[in-house]
């Protein structure tokens, strides 16, 4: 199957991109400007932005379904994650593509969440430091919620380098400066594309 992967330059779009590769994906990766991959038998790079729908609509062609490892941190407006869902969502919907998988951090809350006393204190203080941060990741779980999509969002944690690519998903927030292997994030978002264990869900990942 071939799939497309955006924020496919950044450190957790690298490894997607490597990892569904080994595992016989052909995949479109989707880079702003900068490109870190070497040629590779069954890459595509498609250069853009993701406000732009042309573009979107090019690296979106052909696939059967979507990875995005988008993130706000470095970008100067802090709201990637809406702004690309909001061109993402209606052009996957128009291509009858339904598969999605995204990464948000976990202090985003979302309905049904029961979050305890550090994680309600974690997410009033992130609203103070980063609120713009928190907003676009709320933001693009409520997009993803009205639309018609089989949608999965994986909350991470902060990431760590390293190879350990073990995980497990659940609803329990964590300890608030708990973090997760980078490598098990990738592993986890490739995982989903076949795992519809959590469709329409946005569960939280944890080290194991």
């Amino acid at each position: 199957m071939q799939i497309t992967v955006f924020g496919a330059s950044g450190e957790v779009g690298q490894e997607v991109v490597k990892l569904a590769l080994s595992r016989g994906f052909t995949v479109q990766a989707f880079v702003h400007s900068r490109n870190p991959f070497e040629p590779t038998n069954g890459l595509r790079i498609v250069k853009g932005d993701i406000t732009d729908n042309k573009a979107v609509q090019q690296a979106i062609k052909g696939s059967g379904a979507v990875i995005s490892a988008l993130g706000s941190w470095h970008t100067k407006g802090k709201d990637v994650l809406a702004r690309g869902m909001q061109v993402i969502i209606p052009t996957m919907e128009a291509q009858s593509i339904k598969r999605l998988v995204t990464v948000t951090g976990n202090v985003a809350l979302w309905k049904g969440d029961q979050p305890d006393l550090f994680t309600r204190l974690s997410h009033s203080v992130f609203k103070i430091v980063a609120g713009k941060i928190l907003g676009d990741g709320e933001k693009h779980l409520r997009l993803l919620a009205s639309s018609k999509l089989d949608w999965t969002t994986i909350r991470s944690p902060s990431m760590t380098g390293g190879s350990a690519a073990h995980y497990q998903l659940n609803s329990i927030f964590g300890f608030p400066l708990q973090t997760v292997p980078r490598a098990a994030v990738a592993r986890c978002l490739v995982d989903q594309l076949e795992d519809r264990s959590y469709i329409r869900q946005a569960p939280l990942i944890h080290r194991r």
